[in-house]
């Protein structure tokens, strides 16, 4: 077991290495640098400058040099490591994700952070999400073609078919500006420094209800789908007859023994989902102006901040590789039988 751990870990280092290459070559391949950017924009005085100061100025921070040789920087300070300094806002990278300068520090001063921000959303899109379709997908195993299977699908399919950034917008306009039932802009509402914990609290989870509901409902049909076939799977083995045969209630047989054997695969399917949860807040958070990662990746494309880029694509190339090894470890620890193999 340890030893399939450790080679599935050393194959991730050529896997990031390549992902990263890639990522790098195609940012460089835009138009423009961060200061081509920042003169088209007229930005203080790197818009007044003349080209030989402009020159100047690309050479310090090497960006005069072929991409290859730029990657390569950038790897000698991950080696070191530093993420780099983002070029927009003059400090380090590590700063500008977790937020270190905070003065608040604890849980506040970390939510305040864009990746406390991103990953408490979509830790509340996937309770969200497994709260509804596990449910949903276990009552439609129970009464397979009655009324709340063919229902319950019918719903979560049109839902699925509709792009989240139009739900969004749709909610906004609903939710939020019509009916004024809840905020939809940021993350805190003014003045939430002198909030009590319970209030705060409240506070954030209403501004995060709108955009964790965009990105919670797409997956839900193929949670309660998934859900709902291997729980059916399940109830024809003989273990299931066996436990009726004991006696136990069928909600019982359901939870007990259907369920429980069912979350293999659904395992399988939470890791393929939680790396598309972070790809889709880059649109969500745009629109809710959820100060998270996803906010600051666009911004740092349209300022050209290499260094936030690449951090930035470094950890979701971690997240989608980290979860697949995670469903691994899952997998073998419910299945004696996989433990086996490895």
């Amino acid at each position: 077991m340890w030893a399939t751990i450790a080679r599935r870990l050393l194959l991730m280092v050529p896997t990031l290495l390549l992902i990263t290459a890639v990522i790098f070559a195609v940012v460089k391949l835009a138009p423009g640098n961060p200061f081509s950017a920042a003169r088209a924009s007229g930005e203080g005085a790197v818009r007044a400058m003349n080209p030989s100061d402009y020159e100047a100025l690309k050479v310090r921070y090497g960006l005069d040099k072929p991409w290859i040789v730029q990657y390569g920087r950038w790897l000698g300070e991950l080696a070191s490591g530093s993420l780099g300094r983002s070029l927009s806002e003059r400090r380090p990278v590590s700063d500008v994700l977790v937020g270190s300068s905070n003065p608040r520090g604890g849980v506040r001063g970390a939510l305040d952070s864009p990746l406390g921000a991103t990953v408490f959303l979509n830790g509340l899109a996937v309770l969200l999400m497994l709260a509804v379709a596990v449910p949903a997908g276990l009552r439609s195993a129970a009464r397979p073609g009655g009324w709340f299977d063919r229902a319950s699908s019918a719903i979560l399919y049109v839902l699925y078919a509709l792009p989240n950034f139009w739900i969004a917008v749709l909610l906004i306009m609903l939710v939020g500006v019509r009916w004024r039932l809840l905020p939809f802009i940021g993350m805190h509402a003014d003045g939430h420094d002198g909030l009590g914990t319970a209030a705060w609290a409240a506070d954030l989870l209403a501004h995060a209800a709108l955009p964790a509901i965009c990105l919670a409902y797409g997956g839900m049909a193929f949670v309660a789908r998934f859900t709902r076939g291997a729980v059916l799977e399940s109830l024809g083995k003989d273990y299931i007859l066996t436990a009726r045969a004991k006696g136990l209630s069928e909600g019982a047989v359901m939870r007990r023994h259907a369920l429980r054997n069912a979350l293999l695969p659904l395992l399988t399917l939470l890791g393929l989902l939680v790396p598309a949860l972070v790809s889709g807040s880059v649109i969500i958070e745009s629109i809710f102006a959820w100060p998270g990662i996803g906010q600051l990746y666009i911004k740092a494309v349209y300022s050209r901040d290499y260094p936030v880029i690449m951090a930035l694509s470094l950890l979701g190339a971690v997240v989608v590789l980290a979860s697949t090894l995670a469903v691994d470890l899952l997998y073998a620890a419910a299945d004696p039988r996989v433990r086996e193999e490895a």
